[in-house]
């Protein structure tokens, strides 16, 4: 009589562009991508993990997880068909299935993807946001479901007819609706949050040295993806040096946040913080990059144990009460 194996604690499911079937069937991520190092560190804290890509065809993802019978699903995908704007279809595939998943479910994923309703529902929470750009002042363009300041330059920011002009240029080169607000003057920080309650861990702040007034105002595209910028500029992160009342103000508004677009497990928000004291809301990202350089490179969740800090997302998403 042929031995059943033993249920599947972890399904990590992840692109399938990530990786290739070996000649046993089996997935495998490419070597020194996020997923694979996601699939190592969670081998060495559960005794049976399991990658499953996500394809076009529904029916054999649905069947190869419903064999694994997983504990948790660890949703590790990014995007749909190579749409990133589609990742709120894959949860709602998963609680069709009905199974417990990491991240979260497709109405968290769509409110935290939507950069002009994520702050309209942060407002309400009474969180500031920044409000439309009036006449004269100056004003930041981005694409409304951008990730990863995607389309976002020291152009960005602009004054009049610029900003029209810019809006323009970008509907038209990302095929996407773009969000025209008051830019902030002031400091980037960031805000790594952990579990459902959620546990806010020392935020964190990018800091420029260079006094050249070419030197980017905020974090663009280039800054948190070139390193050699960075440098050139004098760009790191750092601990943000802020006082308790301000940490205790800032540490509820991104609990209200949260909640008011539902995230689960782990999540990232992004401030801007002026000379007075006052921050505010500027986006958030539902599922942070989960590659070591990544975390180590903001700080957000470096000061988590790699192994400990995938723990701690499977075991939250494990936790949550099924709705």
């Amino acid at each position: 009589m042929k031995r059943k194996s033993p249920r599947c604690d972890v399904a990590l499911l992840v692109d399938v562009e990530t990786g290739e079937y070996g000649r046993d069937g089996r997935f495998i991520p490419e070597d020194d991508d996020v997923e694979e190092k996601v699939l190592r560190a969670l081998r060495r804290s559960y005794r049976r993990v399991e990658v499953v890509p996500c394809t076009r065809d529904r029916a054999t993802t649905a069947s190869w997880l419903r064999r694994l019978d997983p504990r948790i699903v660890f949703n590790l995908t990014e995007w749909l068909d190579g749409d990133r704007r589609q990742d709120a279809a894959i949860a709602k595939f998963l609680d069709g299935l009905g199974l417990r998943y990491t991240g979260p479910g497709p109405e968290g994923l769509r409110r935290a993807r939507d950069k002009a309703l994520s702050k309209r529902l942060a407002a309400r929470q009474g969180v500031p946001v920044p409000g439309r750009a009036g006449a004269g002042r100056a004003a930041i363009v981005k694409p409304r479901y951008g990730d990863a300041s995607e389309g976002i330059s020291n152009r960005s920011v602009a004054r009049g007819a610029a900003v029209r002009e810019r809006a323009a240029a970008l509907r038209k080169r990302l095929g996407q609706p773009v969000v025209c607000e008051a830019f902030i003057p002031g400091r980037d920080l960031y805000v790594g949050l952990l579990g459902n309650e959620p546990r806010m861990l020392p935020p964190v702040e990018l800091v420029t040295r260079s006094r050249d007034r070419a030197a980017p105002q905020f974090a663009t595209y280039r800054v948190k993806n070139d390193p050699r910028y960075r440098a050139k500029w004098g760009m790191h992160y750092r601990l943000a040096r802020l006082d308790a009342p301000t940490l205790r103000r800032l540490e509820q508004a991104s609990r209200r946040v949260f909640h008011a677009l539902k995230l689960r497990d782990y999540a990232r928000l992004d401030f801007r913080m002026t000379e007075d004291g006052q921050f505010y809301f500027i986006e958030a990202n539902p599922n942070p990059d989960l590659d070591p350089y990544a975390l180590n490179r903001t700080g957000c969740f470096a000061r988590v144990p790699y192994d400990r800090l995938l723990e701690i997302i499977v075991e939250s998403a494990r936790r949550r009460k099924r709705r």
